[in-house]
């Protein structure tokens, strides 16, 4: 075979593999199963009529010469890899008369993975001790001058290697094979009913999968438990479950809890909202009634002694307005002086249209009476720019508020 023979033949080789390689990966996923392998070395030959255990054995003597191949490798198992490849190989004899035999094979192989003896050991994530089984189906063709034979045959091959991960996408390996071949591999049919072929080659293995997933030799030990330890570890995950319900349970009344916290934090919020809302109220009414008070420029000197008020008959029939109402005579009365002053630019006697009557426990400060509604708004007028709450009143009242008013007298000095 020529070199540019050989490089066609290379190339479509790894595109084939490479090919398969990717459609197989595409189902694995957990771990890397699908891996494809590029190998090289020689074909060891045989230099003299001694049989090697190890090595190659013809009829006739051999040089060294090459090899490669690859494959692409389907993880069955942790322990166990299946492998479809194909390999080049040349036999070459010694001396004037040598002979050139090509070989193509197809292969299966099966590895098996050491690594998973010393597994809980570090070692094992990096170096892996392999057995290589299977079988090769072999076209070869011999040629000798203007002499050749070709054919088909069978061969069974066996072999030891190593591989050592680089990273989780690519290991090297070597390895050392011994191929059980053809007896008519050098064209003579003697000795032995098969002729072994030595090859000793090395080579890179591309493992494909998810980026953050291992080979799946790489994965945790299996351990054998035994009944112990099984009904251990039953029991352990029983109570695992059990404190998990329970503390599911927990957050669940925590859960609640924190609902109901948080409803009556809303609740007493609203209700501290009313309160706060309310109290302004009261603290702007109490403002109001303090200012007014205090716009009522009343002298703590004028009193008006007991003995000076006079009962006067009821009140008469008429319309008047109501300014102020109060407990104390004193504040009834300095509102009725004030009222004095207030009306007198606008009525000619503000001394007798202003005075005080008791009703109940109220001493109540009255202008009037006026017999026409409109002289009674002009005063209501006037008064409530003071003292905003006066209001027209009119006697006599209705029949349903006579008891209210029974026994009502006129105060005044």
């Amino acid at each position: 075979m020529t070199s540019t023979e050989m490089r066609r033949c290379l190339g479509v080789i790894i595109m084939f593999l490479l090919f398969a390689a990717d459609g197989f990966a595409q189902n694995s996923n957990d771990y890397r199963r699908v891996s494809l392998s590029l190998y090289g070395g020689a074909t060891l030959g045989y230099p003299d009529d001694d049989n090697q255990i190890f090595g190659s054995n013809y009829n006739t003597f051999t040089e060294t010469t090459y090899n490669f191949g690859g494959g692409v490798q389907y993880a069955i198992s942790p322990f166990w890899s299946a492998e479809l490849g194909y390999r080049y190989n040349t036999i070459k004899g010694v001396g004037d008369g040598g002979f050139e035999t090509v070989i193509h094979s197809a292969s299966l192989k099966n590895t098996f993975n050491f690594n998973r003896l010393y597994r809980r050991n570090q070692i094992s994530e990096w170096v892996n001790p392999y057995l290589i089984l299977g079988f090769e189906q072999d076209y070869f063709k011999y040629e000798l001058g203007d002499e050749d034979a070709s054919g088909f045959e069978s061969a069974i091959l066996g072999g030891l290697g190593v591989a050592v991960s680089i990273t989780n996408s690519v290991d090297v390996f070597s390895q050392f094979e011994i191929k059980m071949a053809s007896n008519g591999l050098d064209n003579s049919r003697r000795g032995f009913p098969f002729d072994q072929v030595g090859m000793a080659t090395g080579g890179i293995r591309i493992n494909f999968g998810r980026g953050d997933s291992k080979p799946l030799n790489l994965s945790p030990a299996v351990k054998k438990l035994t009944d112990a330890e099984y009904d251990n570890f039953i029991e352990s995950t029983e109570e695992f479950k059990a404190a998990s319900r329970e503390i599911e349970a927990q957050r669940t009344k925590l859960t609640e809890m924190e609902e109901k916290f948080d409803e009556s934090e809303k609740n007493y919020r609203e209700k501290i909202e009313r309160l706060d809302a309310f109290t302004k109220v009261l603290e702007s009414r109490i403002d109001t009634l303090e200012y007014r008070l205090d716009n009522l420029e009343i002298s703590v000197e004028e009193r008006i002694q007991e003995g000076d008020q006079v009962l006067k008959s009821e009140v008469p029939a008429g319309h008047y307005v109501q300014v102020f109402a109060a407990t104390s005579y004193e504040s009834a009365n300095k509102v009725k002086e004030i009222f004095h002053e207030l009306l007198s630019d606008e009525f000619e006697n503000p001394e007798d249209i202003v005075f005080v009557i008791e009703r109940g426990r109220f001493y109540e400060v009255l202008v009037g009476n006026f017999s026409q509604l409109e002289d009674a708004q002009r005063a209501h007028d006037i008064a409530s720019s003071r003292l905003s709450d006066a209001f027209i009143i009119t006697f006599p009242r209705p029949l349903h508020l006579k008891d209210e008013y029974r026994g009502t007298a006129i105060l005044h000095d």
